[in-house]
């Protein structure tokens, strides 16, 4: 899921701020931050693709980790050369929730922040 929710967080900054520059972003700094949100970053493994060296049941730690990958594989593809702005963000997210094994709970994510938004209205 942490995957899905940067591709999602990517997606919705690219339909709302159509001028932002994919390619002037720093992906490494943005996956440092996803690290540091992890409790036991220490378990991480050192090379990419980023995964717990040992069991972590934690859905906060394997959302951060999946993003880390997310910004990781994104900086490679900058410094490859890749015109970032180009990026397909909505068709990546839904490419992945197919392999999920449970794909509603792709609709239970979409749902919660409807009903988040819809909270912040109310206050």
């Amino acid at each position: 899921m942490g995957m899905i929710h940067a591709y999602k967080c990517l997606e919705k900054t690219k339909s709302e701020h159509e001028k932002h520059d994919f390619n002037d972003v720093d992906y490494l700094y943005l996956a440092e931050l996803q690290r540091r949100n992890i409790e036991k970053s220490a378990l991480i493994g050192t090379e990419f693709p980023y995964m717990f060296q040992e069991r972590n049941s934690s859905a906060h730690d394997q959302i951060s980790l999946g993003m880390m990958n997310v910004f990781t594989l994104l900086d490679e593809q900058k410094q490859k050369g890749k015109n970032l702005n180009d990026a397909d963000f909505q068709f990546l997210e839904i490419s992945l929730v197919s392999e999920l094994s449970n794909p509603d709970i792709y609709l239970d994510y979409d749902n919660f922040f409807i009903h988040s938004d819809k909270m912040k209205d109310l206050t």
